[in-house]
């Protein structure tokens, strides 16, 4: 039996104090990474974070050095889809009350989720969102992750996704749950598969709904890893380990935090850093389990590491039977 892989990457800036340069935040670690999926015959999907290029359009005429950050981003969106690889849609609206004065990003995360706006705001905010990436890929855009896992409650959202073309959503993950109470989500009672259709409840299965899931494949780890990347942290912070990106995180609240460190859970199978050595396991759990058709792993450009693309390389070399794949392979499950 094939499984297709899909690597689905969050293209953009970090949102704590500082939020990174687009040259290293997105530009280099995708370059790195484009060098490692060519030679295994790899595709890439980005999510691209269309809020950002909607604020850089917007300030960009009146300043040239973010005039030069959209067309090096807008460079590299066109050049990777001429490639093969795939551009789609991910929402952080926190950027429309983010300013840009005095040589940097004024970022206010007050409105984090697409939640924080009205149904009216939120369907022109899809809509204006979608149009900065159909200006620079084409009209190919019809899948959607939200921003920090944020999609639930989905009803006052489903409207304005529909309503714009967007038919499938990666967000969810197998027993993902935060009690964070800005980035908050609770994917526990999801369909154990590897998609399905839903309506106003990404979580809830509908054969008959608008909408498709293909989800992040879930992996589940020990408190002990979380300890170990406490420990990368603050005593590893140099070679391999060391992000590309060079902004600083959001901080999640200290619930969230002791969660992971001091019982088991379930996270997302990602490249980024430290979680780059468990794409072994996570695909063997995934064989394992008998549902082996989609091994959807995620990442950030940002949080690449010399460490975890050195592992993704390892993985590539020992898994020729991997399919590349992007979501233009899964377009005939359009509702």
């Amino acid at each position: 039996m094939t499984t297709r892989l899909l690597i689905t990457l969050d293209y953009e800036l970090f949102f704590g104090q500082r939020v990174g340069s687009v040259e290293h935040c997105m530009i280099q670690p995708i370059n790195k990474l484009i060098q490692i999926l060519d030679q295994h015959g790899a595709r890439l999907t980005l999510f691209v974070d269309a809020g950002y290029l909607d604020r850089l359009q917007l300030f960009s005429g009146e300043c040239p050095e973010l005039q030069r950050d959209y067309q090096q981003v807008t460079e590299q969106l066109r050049s990777l889809v001429e490639a093969g690889h795939e551009v789609q849609l991910h929402i952080h609206p926190h950027w429309e009350d983010t300013e840009y004065r005095d040589g940097n990003w004024q970022i206010d995360t007050s409105r984090y989720r697409l939640h924080d706006f009205d149904r009216e705001q939120a369907h022109e905010l899809v809509g204006r969102y979608k149009q900065r990436l159909v200006e620079i890929v084409g009209d190919r855009i019809f899948a959607y992750r939200a921003g920090g896992w944020c999609i639930q409650p989905f009803a006052p959202l489903a409207d304005a996704l529909h309503q714009h073309g967007i038919w499938l959503d990666s967000t969810v993950y197998d027993a993902g749950y935060s009690p964070d109470e800005i980035r908050g989500f609770d994917f526990r009672q999801a369909p154990q598969k590897e998609q399905w259709r839903f309506d106003e409840d990404p979580v809830v299965e509908d054969p008959q709904g608008r909408f498709v899931e293909i989800p992040i494949t879930a992996c589940r780890v020990l408190p002990s890893f979380y300890w170990k990347m406490v420990y990368i942290k603050k005593f590893a912070k140099g070679g391999e380990f060391k992000s590309f990106g060079d902004g600083q995180s959001m901080v999640y609240n200290a619930a969230h935090y002791w969660k992971l460190l001091s019982r088991s859970s379930n996270t997302v199978t990602s490249i980024d850093g430290a979680k780059a050595g468990l794409l072994e396991r996570a695909y063997r759990c995934l064989k394992a389990s008998g549902a082996a058709d989609i091994f959807n792993v995620m990442g950030h450009p940002k949080a690449l590491t010399p460490y975890s693309l050195k592992k993704l390389d390892a993985f590539l070399a020992a898994h020729p039977e991997l399919e590349g794949s992007t979501f233009q392979d899964f377009i005939h499950l359009k509702p």
